[in-house]
């Protein structure tokens, strides 16, 4: 699974989702989407904006269930409900793809408790 993360381009996934909150914006969807996208794309672009990219991932991150909530709470067109649906999936593997790009970059999430690689826990040495 990491393999397939670590092929993942953020760029391209970030166009993507820009382009699926683009679509959606016209009608009854989130509107927070386009606005986290474009900052995306923004964060994306700067290599060395590893900050802006942190606050990017944690943005996508909690909009998933920000999604869930929304969808539930109000109606939609079965087209744009399913446009919706598909954004919400897209938004998977971009947080990990951008969790992955920034612990190469060697970023860390000290709130999470996950260093660089490391993601197996204390070892109590």
């Amino acid at each position: 699974m990491a393999d397939f993360i670590q092929a993942l381009d953020p760029s391209k996934l970030v166009l993507v989702g820009t382009t699926l909150s683009f679509v959606t914006s016209a009608f009854s969807a989130p509107a927070y989407n386009l606005p986290i996208f474009l900052f995306g794309t923004y964060a994306q672009e700067s290599a060395e904006a590893v900050q802006s990219s942190k606050t990017f991932t944690f943005l996508l991150a909690g909009s998933m269930l920000y999604d869930i909530i929304w969808m539930v709470r109000n109606p939609q067109n079965w087209f744009i409900r399913t446009l919706t649906i598909l954004l919400l999936i897209l938004k998977i593997p971009t947080t990990f793809s951008f969790v992955t790009a920034l612990q190469q970059r060697g970023a860390q999430f000290s709130g999470l408790g996950i260093r660089g690689n490391d993601l197996s826990g204390a070892t109590g040495e």
